[in-house]
């Protein structure tokens, strides 16, 4: 039986989960068999990061509660520092903070408390809310609430029309609430985080060969290698 990279599911391990387990596996276990990011990809995450420092000056004066690194121990640590900022100090913003409930975890884009309520926003880059956004919100509030912080409402921050991002100013920016779509899908995400985590292990998801799940809602990251492998097979095959 092979031990996971890292044993924590987080947003987007959950995210993968939905579209392939195989890719989940890989990401666990053979985390340096991903394709190279191309630099439009690279260019996206950086544009999505410079969106969510935009979307900070909705909430200013906030507290940066970003992990050190991706190590376990840095990202418990921040789990921490988000703890006690919660429960000490009555009305406040939080950017990044963590959750960790092990083996879940959550890094939310912007938390705020106000009168001992707590409000979650996830931002994205986008001028639509995309059913694979949803799914993503919904897993940092059912992470949320296991780890004892049920937020009152979720929100998302987005664009509000089809706008450049390196155009975007706050006016640019929309507030949806989406908590009783979030609310409607806690079962769902509650069985398939039971399934995302049983498959840390499960090396039989291998056999799990390309199809149209690979490109949908993402270009999955293993996409070479299993093309490649599926080659490999065809060889064999013919031979």
């Amino acid at each position: 039986m092979l031990k996971p990279r890292v044993t924590s599911l987080s947003k987007s391990s959950f995210i993968r989960s939905l579209q392939c387990l195989k890719s989940l596996f890989l990401y666990k276990n053979y985390y340096q068999l991903r394709d190279k990011p191309s630099a439009q990809l690279l260019a996206r995450f950086k544009q999505g990061n410079n969106f969510g420092k935009l979307a900070w000056q909705l909430f200013p004066n906030g507290i940066d509660l970003s992990p050190r690194s991706n190590f376990p121990s840095a990202i418990k640590k921040a789990a921490e520092n988000t703890r006690k900022i919660i429960d000490n100090q009555q009305n406040t913003v939080i950017y990044e903070a963590s959750f960790f409930p092990i083996p879940l975890l959550t890094i939310l884009d912007i938390l705020v408390k106000k009168d001992d309520v707590l409000l979650a926003y996830e931002v994205k880059s986008s001028f639509q809310i995309s059913e694979t956004y949803t799914y993503d919100a919904a897993f940092q509030y059912y992470t949320m609430t296991k780890a004892g912080y049920q937020p009152e409402q979720f929100f998302m921050v987005h664009l509000k029309d089809e706008i450049p991002l390196d155009e975007s100013v706050p006016d640019d920016i929309q507030i949806t609430d989406i908590t009783d779509k979030v609310l409607e899908l806690q079962d769902f995400v509650a069985e398939k985080v039971e399934i995302a985590i049983s498959s840390f292990y499960d090396d039989t998801l291998l056999k799990i060969e390309q199809g149209e799940h690979c490109c949908s809602p993402y270009l999955c990251d293993f996409y070479g290698f299993c093309k490649k492998e599926k080659e490999k097979k065809e060889r064999c095959l013919r031979q």
